[in-house]
This record gives structure tokens, sequence and C-alpha cells, in this order.
């Protein structure tokens, strides 16, 4: 009887089998594999797979049994086969490990099974940074591989239960020590696993301003925001801004003063909570009719873009196309130029996150889906896997869009979607992502902390580490009330307001009331007070009216001034010796208001000036 040896090559990962020597009518096994993934409490992970190859002819048997894995970490490798040991051959390289299995004795006969198990360990399978594990399985590149595939997670209990998952497993039980999350038919796809909802960081940056001219100049720098799912705790802003206000895209832009020929250095401490699911606390950015325009590195009217956009119907459409079509590449020089995402099409091997992220955000907008560039700090353990691409202190771009379905901006990653081998960036994203700026309303601008380089000298500006816990501030406003004057003249009964914010946290859904204690008196507020956003450390102006509406000399009466903060926070000051003035205030401008009271002046003095001449005559 003729008996054929058969080698079997796997590739990990990327998961393509070829088979020499096949028969003509198929594949000559039934091969089934269950993985186990252990997590130790240091993040290692120890992998088992256990093969079982069934003959499905009487004439092959296995003699070898190959792995690749674009890993180069994988240690501790050993393979049995019931009790005894299967000699092994690996090779570390450039491109990943290859693992060879090789078997002396032969598995002879229809229906006969070899069963073997293969372990190993590995650094960068599961990812443990503070609150959070990341798990990664990858996919596989056809479910025709296997009979059937099964995996168990075990995981330290200290995490819990999986937080977001995908697939959905179909069962979750616990040991004493450990959670085990069990997929018994996985097929082709691979497990994005994270376990834990918040994460907390620590920030120190450093912008360095100048002022090269030989006239005083003002200097804007963008501060990290709060976002949906991330919030901003600014421990110190040294020195303090000269303004601080929100923009459209909503970044936070602090304005600094700089006179002629000189140079500042501003630094922001800060801890940072990022969160799996979206504050309701913190307000959506409104859509802008920017967000679907084209721009530089955003060309949404070039004819390749279009003619890639006509056959991608959804947003995710967009992510797995951009997924798909980019190769992550860093160039060996350090200067990296923004290459925009018609010229990404063109050199598609060569992209780094920038051109993953104004590709997905220009087919975005293409399709009038409303996207943004954001650019931060990415926490990463392994740049191979999770690279960040932005050599101004290694920060990292993405991107978001807005779902108008679930009426909120979501961010994706298609860089390191394409850069973990399939990992879903689309529908769930991680904890892992700081963002410093967001720039919507303009491509480029405004730039994010790390970009603010100084021409003398070269230094680190960017600094992140884990943290423990995040400790909630209470809120602390304090509201004053001072004369507005005009032209240096006091005007009864027109005020300037002040609210300042004394913490280093944002306040959403802020509501100032104002009340006089003498009747006939009411407050007008220039703007609404409903709804007021403030910032760290800002103090937020505006004028108020203080008025009657009977034509009477200005009168004195006590307000009092409340600053709520839905039912958690309700803050009342009161102001006397306040004066009244007329209503009709309201109605003028700071130049008006002048002219009417000069004029006003003139006339009663010129009507007492006649009244006094008559007298003297009559």
């Amino acid at each position: 009887m003729f008996v054929r040896s058969v080698t079997i090559c796997l590739l990990l990962l990327f998961f393509t089998v070829t088979t020499v020597g096949a028969e003509e009518n198929g594949e000559p096994f039934t091969t089934t594999v269950h993985t186990t993934y252990v997590v130790s409490l240091s993040g290692t992970t120890t992998i088992s797979h256990e093969f079982s190859l069934k003959n499905r002819t009487a004439t092959s048997f296995v003699s070898q049994y190959a792995l690749k894995s674009p890993l180069q970490r994988l240690k501790q490798v050993v393979a049995t086969s019931g009790t005894s040991k299967v000699p092994v051959e690996v090779n570390h390289g450039d491109d990943g490990t290859t693992i060879v299995l090789k078997f002396d004795d032969q598995v002879v006969g229809e229906n006969k099974t070899r069963s073997f198990t293969l372990t190993y360990t590995s650094s960068d399978t599961a990812v443990i940074s503070g609150n959070i594990l990341e798990l990664y399985v990858p996919s596989i590149s056809s479910e025709e591989l296997y009979a059937q595939r099964s995996v168990t997670l075990k995981t330290p209990l200290r995490f819990g239960r999986a937080t977001r998952v995908t697939p959905e497993p179909e069962a979750v039980s616990f040991t004493d020590t450990a959670a085990i999350t069990n997929f018994p038919d996985l097929g082709k796809q691979g497990i994005v696993a994270l376990f834990g909802d918040q994460q907390f960081f620590s920030v120190t940056l450093r912008y360095n301003l100048e002022n090269s001219g030989n006239a005083p100049g003002i200097a804007q720098i963008a501060l990290p925001p709060d976002t949906p799912y991330q919030k901003m705790q600014y421990q110190s802003l040294d020195p303090s801004p000269s303004k601080l206000s929100l923009d459209r895209d909503g970044n936070w832009i602090a304005t600094y003063s700089l006179v002629a020929n000189s140079a500042l250095s501003v630094y922001l401490t800060a801890a940072v909570r990022i969160s799996l699911w979206p504050s309701p606390d913190v307000p959506q950015t409104t859509v802008q009719p920017e967000h679907t325009q084209s721009q530089k590195f955003w060309e949404t009217d070039d004819r390749a873009i279009l003619d890639i956009a006509k056959n991608l119907t959804t947003p995710q459409a967009v992510y797995e196309y951009v997924v798909a079509a980019l190769t992550y590449n860093l160039p060996d020089d350090t200067e990296l130029s923004r290459k925009g995402a018609v010229a990404a099409l063109a050199n598609p091997t060569a992209a780094v996150c920038q051109e993953f992220t104004d590709l997905f955000v220009t087919l975005a907008r293409s399709k009038n889906v409303p996207a943004r560039r954001i650019t931060g700090y990415a926490f990463s353990s392994n740049s191979e896997l999770r690279p960040l691409s932005l050599q101004t202190d290694i920060l990292h771009a993405w991107a978001d869009f807005y779902d108008a379905e679930q009426q909120q901006w979501r961010q994706v990653d298609p860089t390191w979607g394409n850069t973990t081998g399939g990992a879903d960036y689309f529908s769930q994203f991680d904890l892992n992502h700081i963002a410093f700026a967001i720039n919507g309303i303009s491509s480029s601008t405004p730039y994010a902390a790390g970009s603010y380089k100084s021409e003398a000298f070269e230094s680190k500006d960017v600094s992140v580490a884990l943290l423990n816990q995040f400790i909630p501030v209470p809120a602390d406003l304090t509201l004053s009330l001072e004369k507005k004057r005009i032209f240096g003249i006091a005007i009864p009964g027109l005020y300037l307001a002040g609210i300042t914010n004394k913490t280093g946290q944002a306040w959403y859904h802020l509501t100032a009331q104002f009340t006089a204690e003498l009747a006939g008196v009411v407050v007008h507020p220039d703007v609404p007070m409903t709804d007021l956003t403030i910032l760290p450390f800002q103090t937020l102006t505006f004028p108020v009216l203080v008025a009657t509406d009977r034509v009477q000399l200005p009168q004195n009466t006590q307000l009092q001034a409340a600053l709520l903060l839905g039912t958690e926070y309700n803050q009342t000051t009161e102001f006397a010796g306040i004066k009244s003035g007329l209503a009709v205030y309201q109605y003028l401008n700071e130049t008006t208001i002048p002219l009417i009271l000069v004029s006003g002046f003139t006339i009663g003095t010129l009507i007492a000036g006649s009244l006094l001449v008559f007298r003297r005559r009559w």
C-alpha cells in the first residue's frame, strides 16, 4: 500500500493554509482546533492550541505541521502529543516567528486521528494598562480551514466580565481566580474583548510660543478638551491665558499676549478620564456645514475619490475600505509630510496614521457624512500592532464621524484596524486615545499639543502616564457684579456680571438667575443665562441691566443671584446697593446710551438756562 507524507503549513493571524500532495477530491484531513488563552496579572498570555487531524484517506499521514506568526515575542514554545513531546523548530525573523512541529511517528489509516497540543506565551496578545485589560484573538481567512474552531478566554477575576466583546460569547462563568469566556463555534471570526469601562491618565504638556516680530502679538493654543468620552481635570495651567474660549469643533482655545521678540512656555498638568460610554453631561458638538466640505488633504471632489465612494454606502463600509486599501509603513526618515487622501491612494503601501485618517474623512465627507480628524496621544504598549505615526512627541491621528441615527460623534481608528490584523476599531473603540485637538472646520488647525516646538532647542513636550484613580472635584463657582462703564461713565442700571470657575474642570448646563428685592425692578441679562458652559479656570462676563419701567430717578435695591448645576449645585449670592436704570436701555447700544444721557443733560441744562433768562426778563 502506498503511504504518503503530508506537510501542513498554518499562518497564524492571517491563517492561510496550504496542503502539499492533497487528494484530488479534497483535503486529506478534517481539522478541528480548540484554543485557550490564559492571561496572567502581568499581561503575559499562555496560548494552547489543541489540534485534532482526522485522516480522510487511508494513504496519508502528517509528518510536519508549521505555523507562522507576525509576532516576534513568542516564548516557551512546547508541543506534545499524548504524553510525548513533539520536536519543534522555532525561527525568529523580522517578519515574525515560524514554528515547525516534526512528528516521528505515523498515524495511518482512514478515520485515524492525530491529536497534539502546541503551547507558547505571548506578551502581545493581551494588554493590561491601569484598570483595563484588552485581548485580541485574530480572525482567519476562511472557515474551510477547520471543521470546528472554538476559543476559551481565561482572564484575571479582578477585571470582571468583559464590558465589550465582539462577537458575543455563548457562555461566561467564574472561578475563584478567573473569568471564563467561551466561544464554542467561532468560525473565521476574531475576538476583540475589553475588560473595564474607564481608564485614567496623567498628562504633562508644554507649549513653546515665540514672537519674533518687532510688535506685540498674540498666540493661540489648543488645550485638551472634554469630549463625550473624555473628561479633563486640570491641576495647573501656567501662566494663565488672557482668554479661554470654545470653538465650533469643541476645542478649548487659550489666547496669550506676547511682547515683541519674546518667547513663552506654557505648562499644563492634568488628569484624564477616558470612558467607554458617552457622557450625557458633555454636549455633542453641533454639526457644521464645513464638516462635509472639501478642504486641503480632504479632496472630496477628486475623481478617484468619487469613483471609490460610489460603491461605499455606509461609514462602516468606508472604514473597511480604508483598512484594506492602505498598508501601514513608517518611512526611515524622521520627517513625515502629510500627503492627504488623494496622494495616499496613489501610494497605498506607504501610509501612516495621517493617511488612514485623511482617507476616511475624505471618503465619508464625499458621502455627505460629517467627519473630522482628531490628533492626540494613543497609549500603546506595542508600537508594531498599534503604532504612533506623528513624530512630534509620538502623537497619533484618528477620525470621528457623525452618526445621524445615534445623533452623536463616533471615533474610529482605521490605522490600528489595519495594524492589529483585523481588530474592530469601528464598532467599538478603546480607552487608549486621548484627544488633544479636533480638526473639522479646518483640516489642519488648531494644532495639537506636542506641535508647538521651539526653534531654539529640542524638547519633549508630551508626557503621559497611567493613573490609579480619577477623583472628581466639586463645583466651585463664584459670581461677581460690577458697574459697567461706557467711556468711563458709570451708567445707572448697567452692570457686568462675571462667573468664575475656580476648578480645573469644565461645567455644563449652568444656569444663572437674578432676582431684585424692590418691586417693579427687573433684571435683564444681555445673553440667555441657561445651558451655559464654563471651561476650567474661565471667567464668563456678560452685561446685565437692572431696570424699572417707570420713569424715575435711579432706585437702590438688592439683588439675589443664584448659580445652578442641575439639582446638585445651588449657590446664592446677594448684592446690595444696586441702582436701577430705565428698561429702554436694553434696546440701545454702548454708543447711543451715552449720547442720550449727554443729550438729556444738555437739553436739561438749556431748559434750566432758558428758565433763568426768562425769570430775569420777567
